[in-house]
């Protein structure tokens, strides 16, 4: 079995409608046989999914006043409040070497490096003491 190369990506910047065209680009354009991690933060924003309608999913007025950032992701899954406190990851691979579960396991062992206790449960979330710190969205096409 060919070993795969495998990079990561580290956005340098805080805004949310270029690292979620970074995201985008790293989709469509990267070669899927390549392992990537892609990490970026997000200055204040509401990141909704592609099907969602943000006159139902946000407080648009409010986000004005607070000068929150409204961006679709092209991925699925619901509207979330992102800020520096937190940190995204965008995995990508071929289909054939996918592997959910290893993803996840990534993101966990880094967590348990840092001593918090970490664990994958529930559909597609990453939990810490029983309470929920990550949930998940995916795109995903015959090659990648």
């Amino acid at each position: 079995m060919e070993e795969q190369k495998a990079r990561c990506l580290i956005s340098k910047t805080f805004d949310p409608y270029f690292n979620l065209a970074i995201e985008d680009w790293i989709y469509r354009d990267l070669d899927p046989s390549h392992q990537v991690l892609f990490l970026w933060r997000n200055k204040d924003s509401v990141i909704i999914g592609r099907n969602q309608n943000p006159w139902t999913e946000c407080n648009l007025k409010k986000m004005k006043e607070d000068k929150i950032h409204l961006v679709r992701r092209e991925s699925g899954g619901g509207a979330v409040f992102q800020d520096l406190g937190n940190m995204n990851f965008t995995f990508l691979s071929s289909m054939q070497s996918y592997d959910r579960r290893r993803n996840y396991e990534i993101v966990v062992n880094a967590l348990k490096r840092f001593h918090i206790p970490a664990e994958v449960s529930g559909r597609n979330d990453i939990v810490v003491n029983g309470s929920k710190i990550s949930g998940s969205a995916f795109k995903e096409a015959i090659d990648r």
